[in-house]
This record gives C-alpha cells, sequence and structure tokens, in this order.
C-alpha cells in the first residue's frame, strides 16, 4: 500500500468536507423551501376559511335585519302547590265544591 503524500491528503480530505458540508446545506436549504411552502398552503387555508366566516356573519346580520324583530313574552309560571293560599280563595275554593 502506497502512501500519499500529507498535501494530496490534506487536498483530498478538504474536498470531501466541502462535498458534505454542501451536501448538508443544500438539504437544508429544501427543507426551508418544503416549511415554506407548507406555511403558505396553511396561510391560504387559514385566509379562506376566514372570507368564509366573514361572508356568513354579514349574510346572517343582514337577514337579522331583514327580519321583523321577535317581541319577546313573559312565561308565567304555575303557582306550586306548596304556596300559601289567600283565605278568600279558600272560602271560595271550598264552596264551589259543596
Amino acid at each position: 500500500m502506497m502512501l500519499k503524500p500529507v498535501s494530496k491528503q490534506a487536498e483530498e480530505s478538504q474536498r470531501k468536507a466541502k462535498e458534505l458540508f454542501e451536501k448538508n446545506r443544500q438539504r437544508e436549504l429544501d427543507l426551508i423551501k418544503e416549511r415554506a411552502k407548507a406555511d403558505a398552503i396553511v396561510a391560504e387555508k387559514t385566509s379562506r376559511l376566514k372570507a368564509l366566516r366573514l361572508a356568513k356573519e354579514a349574510a346572517d346580520r343582514a337577514d337579522a335585519a331583514a327580519a321583523p324583530p321577535v317581541k319577546k313574552t313573559r312565561t308565567v309560571r304555575a303557582k306550586s302547590a306548596d304556596a300559601p293560599v289567600a283565605a278568600g280563595k279558600v272560602a271560595a275554593a271550598g264552596s264551589s265544591k259543596a
């Protein structure tokens, strides 16, 4: 086995190191491009969904403005059996049963 001179070994090692560095650098750049694409897709989806939501809210407001106002009625609750009854009502209730 013949040994290479030190300067040729150093040059070859340096060349391999540069190739490896460039390969890693290119891989990182590719990953950055992929992330940017994914981010752009997410941003596009988000803006599309926001536009849909805003359009729906505007349509809901227009429908609410066009519809006649709904009058709220009070609910009258029935008195419970445990509630105290006025004396006059008890007498009237008793006389109607007889």
